[in-house]
């Protein structure tokens, strides 16, 4: 088998009292009277927040939000198949669950990463939602990294299962602080155009057509273009694949004649390849991934 993975601003003022003085003469005299000026003073108006950087300060943050989102819902998926795997798994719980603490791990180090990059803007609603995140995958990041250590065990794999359980659990318990981004921006005039222009706060854009729909029948032949909204098992000449997604991967396992078996995950824009001792191969490359499906373009040889 061989693959190829492809401030509002305050206006402050002073204000002092009006002193007034009052004095009368004998009748018929005349009177006077003497106030003492007022005087008032403001703040200057904050300068605002040059549009670059707003316009980077909503893009990092979207991308912060749209990763955590991702993570959290492959990580109840991976968990999932820890608990309770395929039939068709290729290795054992314990395996699986090393490579999920490895990948949670890698994926708060990437967010921890991001989320750090973000500089502070000078909006309070702004910054206080920027460092309440922090804090909060700061505190799962932790967590995580600790169970993801094994210490002095001596085979790494212990209790790996019941480890990835624990994992699972700290990284579902991950929560965005509220009010949240899309309320912060829309409060925030700068901010609220910041957020459109941003490429990182644009909506996913909508799944390709797929030539053949989601007609699993049309790749019998050897070739196909279908798209995949649920784990799908699908004929491909001689080969027998299962599809299974998450929010950004598309995972085909194969079963060959022969009984053979493996397995490519794939982002979009991925390939890869199956090929078994006669020279056979099937190629699936995966056109676009996100979290309502995969279109997959699939050739057998």
């Amino acid at each position: 088998m061989k693959m190829r993975m492809g401030r509002v601003v305050v206006l402050a003022a002073g204000f002092a009292l009006v002193a007034g003085g009052c004095s009368s003469g004998a009748a018929g005299g005349g009177g006077s009277a003497r106030a003492t000026p007022g005087t008032s003073t403001s703040a200057a108006p904050k300068p605002a927040v040059p549009r670059q950087a707003s316009v980077k300060w909503a893009d990092r943050m979207c991308q912060v939000t749209k990763l955590l989102a991702t993570m959290k819902k492959n990580s109840a998926h991976e968990v999932a198949d820890i608990a309770d795997p395929p039939e068709d798994a290729l290795i054992g719980p314990d395996f699986t669950a090393m490579g999920y603490l490895s990948e949670m791990s890698s994926s708060l180090d990437e967010v921890a990463k991001k989320v750090g990059e973000v500089r502070p803007l000078g909006i309070a609603p702004a910054d206080r939602l920027h460092d309440d995140l922090a804090k909060e995958i700061e505190r799962v990041h932790l967590g995580v990294t600790g169970l993801n250590d094994p210490g002095e065990l001596a085979d790494p794999m212990d209790g790996s299962a019941d480890r990835a359980e624990r994992v699972g659990r700290l990284i579902a318990s991950l929560e965005t602080p509220r009010p949240g981004l899309a309320a912060v921006t829309a409060a925030e005039p700068e901010l609220s155009a910041a957020y459109r222009l941003a490429p990182g706060c644009a909506p996913p854009k909508p799944l390709p057509r797929a030539a053949d729909g989601t007609n699993v029948g049309a790749c019998k032949d050897g070739t196909c273009e279908i798209l995949v909204k649920k784990q799908t098992r699908l004929v491909v000449r001689g080969w027998t694949l299962r599809v299974s997604l998450t929010e950004d991967k598309a995972t085909v396992r194969n079963h060959d004649a022969d009984g053979a078996v493996g397995e490519i995950s794939m982002a979009a824009g991925g390939r890869g390849t199956f090929a078994d001792g006669n020279g056979a191969e099937v190629t699936i490359r995966a056109v676009a991934v996100n979290k309502d499906g995969a279109v997959l373009k699939i050739r057998a040889k």
